[in-house]
């Protein structure tokens, strides 16, 4: 937050001194698609103001001047690019009274980007838990005293018929969760390895709302892939899609993490009763040391594309598709290897490496506004959440772009976008916070400037 006015060196403030001031509530700005920037401005008063001036540092070649008539207490003022402005330069704002003097001035940076990039950031709303008192955003399904989940994390989204979505969740704890930054982590009763919610919501910009989640007879979140419940190692939902009439979740099976990642193996649950109960597919198994292990599903034009990294979060990504009639059948998967051809059938260890470096828990889609492939993921390797893109699913793919910053949002993990950012300018996707060990949906502005 920026801000000017004058005091003198005792810090009081003389008449002279109780003039209109000013600020502007960021210091860095990147333009909109049509390469424009928009800079919210708030004044306490405009009595006494003569003018607002705005200038681009070390230049005389661009100023200008708001007249008093034309300012609000807010204002918002915009600064279009030019062909002959820099990568990063500054504009300064200034009040001109009306005694001819000026007010201190403030400074902002424009950052002039090109090409793909990302801006505004926002937390949207808390997704499962209870809210805490110094939250600012929606908290819609108060899931601890609905259903019994305190604390939980994942929330991977897909579309099971139109109009509807599931949201599976990893390991769940009951309503006596208490979220402990300073000890952060899952605690409390009821440990259900997954859980499964549906939501109808069409205004995310309000959260994603549930309508339900799959209970049992207490109306307590239940278990739905054989996990802790069942006596097993912990089992943990890493993407779903619906095909052929069915719903299914990979999932992968291993120790908890509270005990230490030992990874066993993955596979698929089907639900052909939109999600009320799942059962295994005997016919898909991924061995310990998969390239799949974690997977995410899109569909596009008859084909169900998989993008996998071997266990647990810092491996490069891998690319597999298969038909939707094919889902169940692995020998007729497909995998991904451009030195040797391209598409190779049943051939696991013949994909090659799609995506390098640490790519973890990742979330892919097309997006048919920008007509680019869209993946995002836990990169412990940037130490943030990147996102990347591509004109064709086989590559290449762009360079990391920094979504998620762990100076804004700590202790992150497990982007997972929702299906309706596959139109328009706007990337929703849940984030699980492990301090606070539960979701949150959050949303980006999507920006294209060639």
């Amino acid at each position: 937050m920026l801000s000017c006015g004058k005091k003198n060196n005792s810090g009081i403030e003389h008449k002279d001194d109780l003039r209109s001031k000013f600020k502007i509530s960021g210091d860095n700005f990147v333009p909109d698609a049509k390469g424009i920037i928009t800079i919210p401005i708030e004044l306490d008063k405009i009595e006494g103001v003569n003018a607002m001036a705005i200038q681009k540092s070390g230049s005389n070649l661009f100023s200008e001047q708001i007249q008093s008539k034309d300012l609000s207490l807010k204002y918002s003022y915009q600064y279009k690019i030019t062909h002959e402005d820099p990568q990063s330069f500054k504009l300064v704002f200034n009040l001109i009274y009306s005694d001819g003097t000026k007010s201190n001035s403030v400074y902002i940076t424009v950052i002039n980007k090109h090409g793909f990039f990302i801006r505004n950031l926002v937390r949207v709303a808390r997704v499962t838990g209870n809210a805490l008192s110094s939250e600012d955003f929606p908290s819609p399904n108060n899931t601890a005293v609905k259903w019994d989940v305190g604390g939980t994390d994942l929330g991977i989204i897909w579309e099971m018929k139109a109009g509807k979505y599931g949201l599976f969740f990893g390991d769940t704890f009951g309503a006596d969760f208490k979220p402990n930054p300073q000890k952060p982590g899952p605690n409390g009763g009821n440990w259900r390895s997954n859980v499964l919610a549906f939501s109808g919501s069409t205004n995310l910009d309000s959260g994603i709302i549930f309508s339900e989640m799959v209970t049992g007879n207490n109306s307590r979140a239940k278990e739905l892939i054989a996990g802790h419940q069942a006596g097993l190692p912990t089992s943990i939902p890493t993407a779903a899609v619906n095909a052929n009439g069915a719903d299914y979740v990979h999932y992968f099976n291993t120790d908890p993490i509270i005990a230490g990642v030992r990874f066993y193996y993955s596979g698929l649950y089907r639900s052909v009763d939109e999600g009320r109960t799942w059962s295994k597919v005997e016919s898909v198994f991924f061995s310990s040391d998969s390239k799949f292990a974690l997977a995410g599903y899109w569909k596009k034009e008859g084909y169900v594309y998989m993008i996998g990294t071997p266990a647990y979060r810092d491996k490069p990504a891998y690319l597999a598709r298969f038909k939707e009639s094919d889902i169940e059948n692995q020998n007729d998967y497909e995998y991904w290897n451009g030195d040797k051809g391209g598409w190779i059938k049943g051939d696991e260890n013949s994909a090659a490496v799609l995506i390098p470096g640490t790519v973890g828990e990742l979330s892919f889609l097309y997006n048919e506004t920008f007509k680019k492939w869209i993946i995002v993921y836990g990169d412990i390797g940037h130490g943030f959440v990147s996102l990347r893109t591509a004109n064709d699913i086989t590559g290449p793919w762009s360079d990391v772009i920094e979504l998620v910053s762990p100076k804004e949002y700590p202790m992150h993990y497990g982007p997972y976008l929702h299906p309706f950012s596959s139109k328009g300018n706007f990337l929703y996707f849940n984030l699980s916070m492990w301090g606070w060990y539960n979701v949150f949906l959050m949303r980006a502005e999507m920006i294209s400037r060639e």
